[in-house]
């Protein structure tokens, strides 16, 4: 089972999102690893699971249930670029 960290200071990446699937998920890399930790609710079956993998972008795993893709986005590709005002 996986222990989710106290404090940021132990994170060197950190996210708790819902995904546009309904799936729920809470994904970290500790500081000084490039491995990412990774609770998930899937949209799909509703079943939990937990998966240890390299830290790539975007982050992209397989359930362990019922082999639903899941993909996490960064949120500023999600959110798109903001346009710098004019004067």
């Amino acid at each position: 089972m996986l222990k989710e960290p106290e404090s940021m200071d132990e994170c060197a990446f950190f996210t708790r999102r819902i995904l546009d699937d309904n799936t729920k998920l809470v994904a970290w890399v500790p500081t000084g690893t490039n491995i990412v930790n990774i609770k998930y609710a899937c949209g799909n079956c509703k079943k939990s699971g937990e998966i240890t993998q390299e830290f790539q972008k975007p982050i992209t795993f397989i359930c362990q249930n019922c082999g639903c893709k899941i993909v996490v986005e960064p949120l500023n590709k999600r959110r798109g670029r903001r346009k710098k005002k004019s004067k």
